[in-house]
């Protein structure tokens, strides 16, 4: 269990690096950068979990001993303990993000659905109709607890995939007597 708290901390960890990297550099300012801000994220939060999980797993493997079996349900379960614990460590990083340190992201993320609707060709009529629909999706709490619906899924789909890679124990060096020199 505490390998799976340490991994899921520092995903969280790094997760909230990346966040508050593209804070201060003013992607999460303007709607017209927020498309990059959310690509950035993406393919940064998937090294970050791929990482995690795998280093979680190997660390985990490391210490079962080895009378005690391994396989791919072992090296799973650490992965679904590391996502969990960074997903619930992360719903905290983002929640106090989205309702003390950004308070305006929600009105970014408004303008940016706004320009979305309007690529569409939608009427300012049709755009005013769906606002109301919009905006309790962008709630501290929703924002968090869809956050963390999806990142959880990630989360479960990448360990599903990497234990797959960590699911057999290192093969053991062979024993070789050291010949003694000529």
């Amino acid at each position: 269990m505490k390998t799976s708290i340490t991994y899921g901390f520092i995903m969280t960890l790094c997760g909230a690096f990346v966040g508050l990297g593209l804070y201060f550099t003013g992607f999460h300012a303007d709607a017209d950068k927020l498309k990059i801000a959310q690509n950035i994220s993406i393919v940064v939060g998937i090294i970050i979990s791929v990482s995690c999980i795998l280093l979680g797993m190997r660390e985990k493997r490391a210490n079962t001993p080895g009378d005690k079996p391994w396989g791919y349900g072992s090296a799973l379960g650490t992965g679904v303990m590391i996502g969990l614990f960074g997903t619930l460590f992360g719903s905290v990083y983002n929640y106090v993000y989205f309702a003390y340190i950004d308070p305006n992201f929600r009105e970014v993320v408004l303008q940016a659905q706004i320009a979305a609707l309007e690529a569409k060709n939608l009427s300012a009529a049709q755009i005013e109709q769906a606002e109301p629909y919009i905006r309790p999706w962008l709630s501290p709490v929703a924002m968090t607890a869809t956050g963390a619906v999806m990142t959880f899924i990630w989360n479960l789909v990448i360990s599903l995939v990497v234990a797959a890679f960590v699911k057999n124990r290192p093969a053991a060096a062979p024993f070789t007597e050291a010949t003694p020199p000529a």
